[in-house]
Parts: C-alpha cells; sequence; structure tokens
C-alpha cells in the first residue's frame, strides 16, 4: 500500500510540473485591446430577422457595407450591399449569438 501511495505522488509532482511547464502560446496575453464599436447603418438600411437568417435590405442611394452585430457582441462578416440589394448577413437567433440587435457599417476585407 505504501508503494502504491508514493508512485501516486510522483505521477501527481510530474503532472504538476508538465502543468506549470506550458509555453507562452499557449496561455495568451493577459488583456485584449477593447475594438471600437461600429457605428450604426443609416436607416434606409432595413433588417429582417427570422429564426434562421438576418436579411438586410439596401435603400440607400449607394453602396453600403454593414454587418451583423448580435445581442452578445459577436458581430458577423461584412457585406457589400448595392443600392436596391438584399441579401443575408447573419444566422438567425437560434443560432450562436441569439438575437441580432442592429446592422452597422463595416469595412470590406
Amino acid at each position: 500500500m505504501i508503494n502504491y501511495m508514493k508512485r501516486a505522488q510522483s505521477i501527481a509532482i510530474a503532472t504538476a510540473g508538465a502543468v506549470m511547464s506550458l509555453p507562452t502560446f499557449l496561455v495568451g496575453p493577459a488583456s485584449a485591446t477593447p475594438q471600437p464599436l461600429p457605428q450604426p447603418a443609416p436607416a434606409c438600411v432595413a433588417m429582417y430577422e427570422s429564426w434562421r437568417y438576418v436579411q438586410a435590405f439596401n435603400g440607400c442611394a449607394d453602396t453600403q457595407n454593414v454587418l451583423t452585430v448580435y445581442q452578445d457582441g459577436a458581430t458577423s462578416l461584412c457585406y457589400s450591399l448595392p443600392p436596391g440589394a438584399q441579401s443575408t448577413v447573419g444566422e438567425g437567433y437560434l443560432g450562436q449569438h441569439g438575437h441580432a440587435d442592429h446592422l452597422a457599417l463595416c469595412e470590406p476585407s
């Protein structure tokens, strides 16, 4: 019984030593720089949300680049909408981020 306990202690110590020597790239930075909030899309860009998709319609006179901002703070990809265009711009409220909060302007990459 004593040999078993000594062996268990040595395994626990070896495991603890391995955890303590994790490379710093696995740990990550202590704090991330907050990103500025995107500017809301103009009122001429309409949003419709269903359980599956978020749709945007550009009723403006010029092209609008928009993304969906969800209630949890997550954002979708940036989509370019020419005047009169309608497109899916995010996932619906049954998706990973829940309900869409609003559309915001963005810079396409």
